[in-house]
């Protein structure tokens, strides 16, 4: 029975018909086609089959195949290899960024910076692997130290110079230390004496503090920071440009770790606190 069934069917794909196409006015004929089911199946298979293998080659050898999922080219993925490595190298300027940031609050706050241990134990090393003889770069910074008579230190730089001018006159009590987490010098003067910028720059903060009092922090270039506590009144605001030597504070005694009438300054450089008596002659 399934084989009569078979028969039947092949059959009926051989069978033969014509396809006409008359003029509709004369009913002349204009072609004649002979036909078979199986030849219209085999050219339905071979048209199906040349189209899968055109659009196949299409998407595999031509730009088309930057629109195929997870398909792209060698110029985009090196594109995408340069964009992985930024985004690597801005997170992590980011992080050091926000290291720099806690860190500054840190020291306004008067608590100890979480990279000082680290900077410590270097300059530890450095100073006990370090010659003790003085060189000819040694000799050659002091005849410019002691050259100054303005009270200005000259750091000269390649397109230039920054100067560094003294906050203020005055006598020591104390000075830079970081052994014992003192990143700054004190200094006394005269009641209501002016604080003078340290050096051209832009204000970032002007703020008070429980702990060190009232305090303004003036950002230069070259990445030096420089922070001036305990003022009694502030003289500028954030956002405001000031220059060498223009008054920003008036000395003062606030917040709980002043113990008496003085001017506590700091300079950083790179988010490192740095002895200010290396680039001021006070």
């Amino acid at each position: 029975m399934r084989d009569n069934i078979k028969y039947q069917f092949l059959k009926k794909l051989k069978n033969k018909y014509r396809l006409v196409i008359l003029n509709d006015g004369t009913f002349q004929e204009r072609i004649a086609v002979k036909i078979t089911p199986l030849l219209i199946l085999s050219i339905t298979m071979l048209v199906s089959f040349l189209l899968i293998i055109s659009t196949f080659l299409l998407f595999s050898f031509t730009p088309l195949k930057e629109y195929v999922p997870g398909k792209t080219s060698t110029e985009t993925k090196k594109e995408l290899i340069k964009i992985s490595t930024k985004l690597d190298s801005l997170v992590v300027l980011l992080e050091e960024k926000d290291l720099y940031v806690n860190n500054l609050r840190t020291i306004l706050n008067g608590g100890v910076p979480t990279n000082e241990i680290s900077i410590t134990t270097t300059s530890e090393n450095k100073n006990k692997n370090s010659d003790l003889n003085i060189s000819e770069e040694d000799s050659v910074f002091r005849l410019m130290v002691e050259r100054k008579t303005n009270g200005d230190y000259i750091s000269v730089k390649p397109n230039g110079s920054i100067y560094f001018y003294s906050p203020l006159s005055g006598d020591f009590t104390e000075k830079y230390d970081r052994l014992k987490n003192h990143f700054g010098v004190d200094i006394i003067s005269n009641k209501g004496e002016f604080i003078h910028s340290t050096c051209e720059g832009i204000v970032v903060l002007s703020n008070w503090t429980k702990e060190t009092g009232y305090v303004i922090a003036v950002q230069h270039s070259e990445g030096f920071l420089s922070l001036y506590k305990h003022n009694s009144s502030l003289l500028k605001e954030v956002g405001d440009l000031v220059k060498t030597g223009d008054p920003i504070a008036i000395i003062g005694n606030s917040g709980e770790l002043s113990t008496g009438p003085h001017l506590h300054f700091e300079l950083w450089k790179n988010g490192k606190s740095v002895d200010p008596e290396n680039y001021i002659s006070f």
